[in-house]
């Protein structure tokens, strides 16, 4: 990679926080869990992918729907995403196979996911990722701002 490909006016912009910080920012919340976006807005007017993490308390469960595809990976925890088992692996060795992730269909996020934490004590955390354009009703960069 040469100098010449760097674009010195953005890694010298002096409100570079300002202009590309992220915090989360609550998508949906109800009884027993919490849906925030974790990354979103666009970068030179493009999407190139959105994030969400989702909270679900102990013995609860939600469905939500989502405009595409997307990945989830499973960072604490245990449950079910409709009938698919999902568990965060406290250990794992090479060559063993585990239930913390998962590819969701377009079809299928558009017709719910409900994902039921089965721990008496731990929270089902997952974070969901979607492709470019997505979701265009994601919020904008520094959304945070305005709660």
């Amino acid at each position: 990679m040469g100098v010449d490909q760097l674009d010195w006016d953005k890694n010298v912009d002096p409100n570079f926080k300002d202009n590309h910080y992220l915090e989360p920012v609550t998508a949906e919340k109800g009884e027993g869990y919490h849906d925030k976006w974790i990354v979103y807005g666009k970068v030179d007017g493009f999407q190139f992918f959105t994030a969400k993490e989702l909270t679900v308390e102990p013995g609860q469960s939600v469905t939500l729907k989502d405009n595409g595809a997307y990945s989830l990976i499973v960072v604490q925890g245990e449950g079910f995403a409709n009938k698919l088992r999902l568990n965060c692996p406290k250990l794992l060795r090479f060559n063993e196979l585990s239930n913390d992730e998962f590819f969701c269909t377009e079809s299928a996020a558009q017709a719910g996911v409900t994902f039921k934490n089965t721990s008496l004590t731990e929270p089902l955390v997952a974070l969901r990722y979607f492709g470019p354009e997505v979701n265009p009703d994601a919020p904008a960069m520094g959304a945070y701002k305005n709660p």
